[in-house]
Order: structure tokens, then C-alpha cells, then sequence
């Protein structure tokens, strides 16, 4: 972690951390081990400033499931195990759901509100009963015509336009996802409302990395002069806001007026705004960061995974093989598969999970925070701990996932794979802070698969130089969601044009 500040006042800032944040700990259980620290700082020179799952993972292996850390008297517990997570996170998570409060993010870009940095109370309550009411498990069969309608768009410009996956695949969850809240079509390659989003989304991944900001550390930072040396972060979160409160309030606004002109298209927002003609101020607030937050609930964690699927089916032949083999065989040639086949489907099922797991959509997601002092295997955790789940160490742990580095749907379809933990059980989130988006996230990449799978074949890009096939390595960019980084392929139909053509007239 980098410090901007002089050190005159990084040091004048330490100490009154340290004098505040003071505890004494006398008669208490010990903390969880964890990796020495400095005075006065604690650890914050070895907290990376990125992929911090990476080191996460190290100091799970040297000091356990549970491992303690500081910064400035901040006390942060990481969660390196399932068992730590289950207990915590899911069985006391009247404890640990609520949110720390991340000056840069929430006071200063302005998402303090939204749903994923909402503190946990009633209006965080109210929030997720809102999502839930639109995203929930038995909703999702009312949502699969509007996917499937624009699946075949997307599987459309794959045939006239197979160079532009990452554009199509943004794209497409983008129309699923708005078609959904706001009754909206996505119209062109440059929609400013996609491009806002995304913007957006990108910001806020930036916004909340852990580390990324040292004002998250010592929130005193944020109250000083713009002119001050170091304050660099002020103008980014000046901007950042301005994205934050246009992605809130244009769209709702949008419909607003529709829905005042009677022309309003059926949507999550547009019920909301029909069924409270006169909303307190709150409650539109609380409606707007609802309808804001299915973008963030479920477009971004299905851009990950989808970009990740394709680049585990170049990487993974074999494995596209047998899934497009399972589809022949029950699907047949005559049609596009369907949310219907899911069942008959095991090896595409298998496929799914791995991608979730290979390369995690959300490393850490979002940190929770203990609201009261809690005591877990003999340690004392102190209230006030920012609690991070590592997801990316379970997933990479070999006791659970053997070979973890491999791509192997078959570790699901083994004798034993009831031993496999579900992957989905751990990649939205916990508790009552898991992601609403989940199920509209995991409907997407189903249909992504199989439909992508029947009409095409995922292979190497050539070298135009040399004419070897360019072998793309699965890194994978920093942040919140992580997206891998940029990689080429070729997309091939595996039917004539004209076929896939009247396949696609056929629909799904």
C-alpha cells in the first residue's frame, strides 16, 4: 500500500488513530493469529493494494481459517475457510451482516446507500425485499422469455460479428438485465445507458477495493483541502459521484415520466413507481437505488463468468467437446436447447459450477463488518472488525477441490462428488448480504452455455505472424468483480449459415 501524504502528517494521523481505536484487551480470549504487525500502524504496509486474495490465501496456509490483522488500530479478520464462513457469516450473520463504513466509496463517491454498502438495518431490509421480490428463484421461469429473446442477439451478432465477443457479451446481459428493471431496449453498440453502467460498475469496483484508497484507512483524510498534497483522491471521488447520482436518478426519473404519460413499459421500476403514486422522499431514494442495483446485482457477476467461460472453452477442448456431445444427445439437432433441458443436462450443469469456480467472479466480494464482540474457537473477535471471506482460497483449496488449478467439470460427476462443495453455495456472497442478482446470474450463464455451445465452436485465434495459435493465459483484473483479462479466440458455426440462421428463427 502506497501513502501520498507527507510523513508528518501520516505519523500526526496514526497516532490519533491509535489513541481513539486503543483497546484493552486484558481478560479477554486472544486475538486469531495472524502475520506481525508494526506500532502504531499495525499491518497496513503489508496489505497489497490488489489481488489481495493472493496473500489472503498465503497468511490462511501459515495461520489458519481465521486470521487476524490491523491497520491504524482498524482490526480486519480474514476468513480463509468454509467452516469459518458457515459459522460466521451464514449462521451468526445477525452479527456480521452489516457493512464498514468506506469513507472513499460511500461518504465520498455517494453509494453509502445503495444496496451493497447499505447499512445493515431496516432500510437495507427493505431494500432486499424489493430485489427479492424481482430476482427470487420462483421468478426466474417469468424472466426466461425476455433471455431468451435476447440470447438469440446475442447469438446473432456471434455469426456476423464473432470479433466483438466482449462488446456482444456486455451487451447482452446489459438488454437481459434492463429489459428487466426498466422495461428497456438496449438499441446499439454504444447505448448511453450500458455505457453509464458500466462506467459506473467499473467505479464502484475501483471505489471499494480493499487497500485501494488510504482515506478507507483514516477517515480523517477525507476532510482535508482539496489543495492539500496527496488529496488527488477528492477529484476522483468528485467525478466518480457525479456517475453514482446520474446511474440513481436518470433512469427512475425516466420512467417517471412514463408512467405519468401512461406509455410505460411493464418493469421492476415501473411497478414501483405505479404502486406509490407519492413516495416520501426516502422511500424514492430507497426505490432508486433498488432499480440501480440490478445492474450491480447480476449484470457485472454474468460478465465475469461468461467472459470466463469462454475463455476456458479455448483453453479446454476436451471439455467443449463432451459438453456439446451431452447436448446433441439429448437435445437433438432440430432446435435450440432451453431452460427445460437444464435437468437432462449434468455435464453442462458440471461445466457451470467449474467456471464459477476456476476463476471467481468475486474474489472477496464486499467486506462485512461485526457489529458486538464476538468469541470463535477460543478467539476473540472485537466489534468493529471488517470481515473478509476469501473466496478465491476456498475455491483454490485442494482438500475441497483436488487439482484445484484444473478445469474439471467431471469433479462434480464423480462417485464421491457429493464431497465437492456447490461452488454457487460460496461465488454471490453470504449471509444476508449475498447477492440478489444470483439466480439471474446463474440462469444467464446456463443459457450463455448451452446455446453457445450448440451453434458454435470456441477455438485458438492464430498468430498473424507466425501462424501459431495464440494460447491465452487466464489472468485476471483487480477489483471487486474480476473480469479476466483481454484474450482472443476464434467462433466458429458449427452449422452452414443458413442453418444457424433458421435456427435461430426457430427460437429457443
Amino acid at each position: 500500500m502506497s501513502f501520498p501524504l507527507g510523513p508528518a502528517v501520516f505519523l500526526s494521523c496514526a497516532v490519533a488513530v491509535l489513541v481513539t481505536k486503543f483497546l484493552k484487551n486484558r481478560g479477554r480470549h486472544p486475538l486469531p493469529p495472524g502475520p506481525r504487525g508494526l506500532p502504531l500502524i499495525g499491518n497496513a504496509l503489508q496489505l497489497p493494494v490488489d489481488h489481495e486474495w493472493f496473500t489472503f490465501a498465503k497468511w490462511g496456509k501459515l495461520y489458519g481459517g481465521v486470521v487476524y490483522v490491523s491497520a491504524f488500530g482498524r482490526p480486519l479478520i480474514i476468513l480463509n475457510s468454509t467452516k469459518a464462513i458457515t459459522d460466521l457469516l451464514e449462521k451468526r450473520s445477525g452479527i456480521y451482516s452489516d457493512r464498514p463504513v468506506l469513507p472513499m466509496a460511500g461518504e465520498m463517491v455517494g453509494y453509502r446507500d445503495s444496496v451493497p454498502l447499505c447499512p445493515y438495518g431496516a432500510r437495507h431490509r427493505e431494500s432486499r425485499k424489493l430485489m427479492h421480490g424481482g430476482l427470487a428463484l420462483s421468478k426466474m421461469e417469468e424472466l426466461f422469455p425476455v433471455q431468451e429473446q435476447k440470447m438469440r442477439d446475442f447469438l446473432h451478432s456471434l455469426l456476423t460479428a464473432p470479433e466483438k465477443l466482449p462488446l456482444h457479451i456486455r451487451q447482452v446481459v446489459a438488454a437481459i438485465v434492463f429489459q428487466i428493471s426498466h422495461g428497456y431496449t438496449v438499441r446499439d453498440d454504444n447505448d448511453p445507458l450500458v455505457e453509464l453502467a458500466e462506467r459506473a460498475t467499473l467505479e464502484f469496483s475501483l471505489a471499494t477495493a480493499p487497500g485501494a484508497f488510504v482515506v478507507d484507512l483514516l477517515p480523517v483524510l477525507q476532510y482535508i483541502p482539496d489543495w492539500f498534497p496527496g488529496a488527488g483522491f477528492k477529484k476522483t471521488a468528485k467525478a466518480w459521484r457525479q456517475t453514482a447520482i446520474r446511474l440513481k436518478d436518470d433512469p427512475y426519473e425516466h420512467i417517471k415520466e412514463q408512467v405519468e404519460k401512461g406509455v410505460a413499459v411493464p418493469s421492476f421500476t415501473t411497478s414501483l413507481v405505479e404502486r406509490n403514486a407519492n413516495p416520501t422522499p426516502e422511500e424514492e431514494d430507497i426505490y432508486k437505488w433498488a432499480s440501480a442495483g440490478f445492474y450491480s446485482g447480476g449484470a457485472d457477476t454474468s460478465v465475469s463468468a461468461i467472459s470466463s467461460f469462454f475463455l476456458a472453452m479455448v483453453l479446454h477442448p476436451d471439455v467443449q467437446r463432451k459438453a456439446r456431445d451431452e447436448l446433441i444427445r439429448v437435445v437433438g439437432s432440430g432446435r435450440l436447447p432451453t431452460f427445460k433441458d437444464r435437468d437432462r443436462l449434468p455435464y453442462i450443469n458440471a461445466l457451470l459450477k467449474e467456471v464459477l469456480r476456476w476463476n471467481p467472479v468475486a474474489p472477496l466480494a464486499l467486506p462485512h463488518r461485526l457489529i458486538q464482540d464476538d468469541v470463535y474457537e477460543g478467539y476473540h473477535l472485537p466489534a468493529g472488525s471488517i470481515v473478509f471471506a476469501n473466496t478465491w482460497g476456498i475455491f483454490k483449496d485442494p482438500d475441497l477441490y483436488p487439482s484445484p488449478d484444473e478445469f474439471k467439470p467431471e469433479r462434480y460427476l464423480s462417485s464421491d462428488s457429493g464431497a465437492v462443495p456447490d461452488p454457487r453455495s460460496f461465488a454471490f456472497g453470504y449471509g444476508r448480504r449475498i447477492c440478489p442478482g444470483q439466480h439471474l446470474a446463474d440462469a444467464t450463464l446456463y443459457l450463455t452455455i448451452v446455446s453457445t455451445l450448440f451453434l458454435y465452436e470456441i477455438t485458438n485465434a492464430t498468430d498473424k505472424k507466425t501462424g501459431l495459435p495464440i494460447i491465452p493465459v487466464p489472468n485476471y483484473k483487480a477489483g471487486v468483480i474480476c473480469h479476466p483479462e483481454e484474450y482472443e479466440c476464434l467462433i466458429k458455426p458449427v452449422y452452414s449459415e443458413a442453418e444457424t440462421l433458421t435456427l435461430l428463427r426457430k427460437g429457443l
